[in-house]
């Protein structure tokens, strides 16, 4: 074993701090993001299910810029003590370019967020997005005598955004639509038809544009964009911007600059932000949509932090039915340790059992 090691390794190479010691026979999970170590949910959740399980093992937050990711991924692939770690934007896809392999969900999807790491060493690649959105939805959670939804069967579904995430949920929806239709907006027109075209039938592309005019017909509003997301966003070119304040009902274009600049721009919904005026306009064409949306759609949030978007308030505010992506975040980690990370422990234990998963998630539920 390389034990703390691994820790330090690690710790050179992103840039939270992580204070834990991997002593005896400890493994450890991670999520790998941006950011997470400022929002991810994700360790609270593990490690109860962890003790829960009487598992000895550790998950940890890792906050990765792209430019290291490489080095990271190395790291851990060379650690005898990692169970395999989950994935966040930004890194669900360029993930893919440092594994040893994916499964047929992920290839399909062309999306990873879990990652398990083998005996012999070697990083294979999953996606629990789609099934923990679609249990989400239409299973009863925990404390709730309802779903969100009773089903997909017939519903015309607005999904906005093209990107990781939405491709798991877009597939895993069209899978389960008859008579329905799943249309996806994004803001370049192109990324949304290839998505569309690759779903088959039922899908079609919807230019952000259009979104107004399309929104007033759907039964279910889903943001799969980072419109809303919070904390600071790194862009491809090294510069940074926040999302949010905006809501992923109209155009954003926030101001972007570089991250030692970031820190002086100042509240958002202060005049002297470059945003500002931007948020603004954002922020009323919004609330004007949401106000001609019937009030039977219902509105889904993949994002969690904050626990309402501007998306989930004006929804809100105005009579929808609104759920965040706390349900999904829960119900992919439970297939992500259930299914992937934890299998074949839990298998040896008499522990793969379906009594064990919804014993799984209730607890993440309670660590939340």
């Amino acid at each position: 074993m390389i034990g703390d090691r691994d820790i330090r390794a690690i710790q050179n190479c992103i840039g939270n701090s992580i204070a834990v010691t991997l002593t005896g026979n400890r493994r450890f999970a991670g999520v790998i993001g941006e950011n997470p170590s400022l929002y991810s949910k994700s360790p609270a959740l593990w490690n109860a299910a962890f003790a829960m399980l009487g598992l000895d093992a550790k998950y940890l937050p890792f906050d990765v810029a792209r430019s290291r990711l490489g080095q990271l991924i190395s790291i851990l692939r060379d650690s005898e003590r990692l169970l395999g770690f989950n994935v966040t934007v930004p890194h669900k896809v360029e993930i893919m370019d440092y594994l040893d392999g994916l499964d047929s969900g992920a290839t399909r999807i062309q999306a990873v967020n879990t990652v398990v790491r083998t005996s012999a060493g070697r990083l294979v690649g999953y996606n629990t997005d789609g099934p923990g959105f679609i249990d989400s939805i239409l299973k009863p959670q925990p404390g709730q005598s309802q779903s969100f939804i009773p089903s997909l069967d017939e519903l015309e579904v607005l999904l906005i955004g093209a990107g990781g995430s939405a491709r798991a949920v877009a597939f895993h929806i069209g899978d389960r639509l008859t008579r329905g239709r799943i249309l996806i907006c994004n803001r370049t027109l192109e990324r949304a038809a290839s998505l569309a075209r690759e779903i088959g039938k039922n899908a079609q592309a919807v230019a952000e544009q259009e979104l107004s005019h399309w929104a007033v017909r759907a039964g279910l509003l889903i943001n799969s964009s980072t419109k809303g997301q919070g904390g600071a966003r790194e862009l491809s070119d090294g510069n940074v911007t926040s999302f949010e304040p905006y809501s992923a009902l109209a155009a954003a274009h926030p101001v972007a600059v570089p991250r030692s600049e970031f820190t002086k721009l100042g509240a958002e919904d202060s005049p002297a932000n470059p945003s500002h005026a931007d948020v603004m306009r954002n922020n009323e064409n919004s609330l004007a949509l949401a106000r001609c949306i019937p009030k039977s759609v219902a509105f889904y949030d993949l994002i969690y932090f904050p626990e309402e978007t501007v998306f989930l308030r004006h929804a809100r505010i105005t009579g929808h039915r609104t759920m965040n992506g706390k349900g999904m975040i829960i119900c992919q980690g439970a297939r992500a340790l259930f299914d992937h990370l934890c299998q074949q422990e839990l298998h040896a234990r008499g522990l793969d059992t379906v009594e064990i998963y919804n014993r799984i998630v209730e607890t993440m539920y309670r660590a939340w």
